[in-house]
């Protein structure tokens, strides 16, 4: 797939280029990609939840289903041969993500991925046409294999929130510190999930393009799909994660920390001996996480983040924060502490906490969390 067309697809669904403290005009979503994604999340949720009506609604009338089976015989089946095996109301913990989509004119290929409870991981691939004004599912071919239960997983936590507060100010996820991060984790053989309060995709700021890792990323369009189809948290099992990573931008100021379900994620991560780490202003996400007893998962340890000597306090983008990242870790009985100074790569390790002060200490912490992990 073209890089560039697919750049300008996603980028309508989840990439705003932001400057705290500036309001920009409204972004309009990409109508074809994201009425090929809703037509692709019913197939999901129509066969997770037992949901025929809402399989037929998404079929051509032709749909065929072409398979090989164990005994390497070719399967073939109709929509409403598929749509059989579907018991009405039985609901099935299927994880499903869309990985990519490619549409030119009224046709589009599209690849989905799904986990199913025995962990067998599933590869669709769709044929979709534009018919009578809907995209329909025209044809279905799938793959899968056997995943390890135990395998080395990372948690990316990022924010949907596209405005600082109830104001027009635009902000976002830090692009630099979920990229480089994802780079350093990939590189060492790490699968890397993402996960965010409402899923689906995610505002993003502060790209430099001049960065050779974040240049590749950009272009990249399985990893830019990931960023437009996050999980939700309902759809996350915390006994598959080694580390919880909490990615910074404005946005992580703003529906994060408060959630029960990243909470829940991210408190039974720490307790299964996983490794809780974040960085600048995703330290925010980790301000009210408890232990199995109730405390703060960083009572009296060291915790860094982006400290208020770096915010402009009098800024409108700042009057918007829920709280001061330093002072509700402190409140919480942590030991926030930070450097003099931006871009020194500051980070602290204490224990199984891992944070860093500012994008600068993006790979830094990352390695860290690899090596705390295999130390473990």
């Amino acid at each position: 797939m073209n890089p560039l067309r697919f750049l300008s697809t996603v980028f309508g669904a989840c990439l705003i280029l932001c400057v705290p403290g500036r309001a920009s005009a409204d972004v309009q979503l990409p109508t074809e990609t994201e009425q090929i994604a809703s037509t692709l999340t019913a197939y999901m949720e129509g066969t997770a939840n037992g949901e025929p009506a809402k399989l037929r609604n998404v079929f051509h009338p032709d749909f065929k289903l072409y398979t090989v089976n164990d005994a390497n015989q070719l399967l073939i089946r109709s929509g409403e041969q598929y749509i059989a095996n579907i018991t009405p109301g039985k609901k099935i913990n299927r994880i499903g993500r869309i990985l990519s989509i490619d549409v030119e004119n009224n046709a589009a290929a599209a690849k989905v991925e799904i986990l199913m409870p025995d962990y067998r991981l599933y590869s669709d691939y769709f044929m979709l046409l534009k018919y009578q004004g809907s995209w329909k599912i025209v044809h279905k071919s799938y793959t899968w294999k056997n995943v390890d239960k135990q395998s080395n997983k990372i948690l990316f936590v990022t924010s949907n929130q596209h405005t600082y507060g109830s104001t027009r100010l635009n902000t976002a996820n830090h692009f630099e510190e979920i990229a480089i991060a994802y780079d350093v984790f990939k590189r060492s053989g790490f699968q890397v999930d993402f996960v965010s309060p409402s899923g689906g995709a995610i505002p993003l700021e502060y790209i430099k393009t001049s960065d050779k890792t974040q240049k590749e990323y950009l272009y990249n369009a399985a990893f830019m799909t990931l960023l437009q189809n996050t999980f939700k948290p309902e759809q996350i099992d915390a006994n598959e994660y080694k580390a919880v990573y909490y990615s910074g931008g404005g946005s992580a100021m703003f529906g994060v920390a408060e959630n029960k379900g990243i909470q829940n994620i991210a408190s039974r991560i720490y307790e299964n001996g996983g490794i809780i780490s974040a960085v600048c202003h995703g330290t925010a996400g980790i301000t009210l996480l408890k232990d199995r007893n109730g405390k703060s998962v960083f009572l009296n340890k060291k915790v860094t983040g982006f400290s208020d000597i770096f915010e402009d306090t009098q800024a409108d983008y700042y009057k918007t924060f829920p709280f001061s990242i330093d002072k509700e870790i402190g409140k919480h009985g942590g030991n926030f502490v930070h450097s003099k100074k931006l871009g020194e790569e500051f980070y602290v390790v204490d224990g199984n906490i891992i944070t860093g002060q500012d994008p600068s200490a993006t790979a830094s912490v990352a390695h860290q969390v690899i090596n705390t992990i295999r130390k473990n």
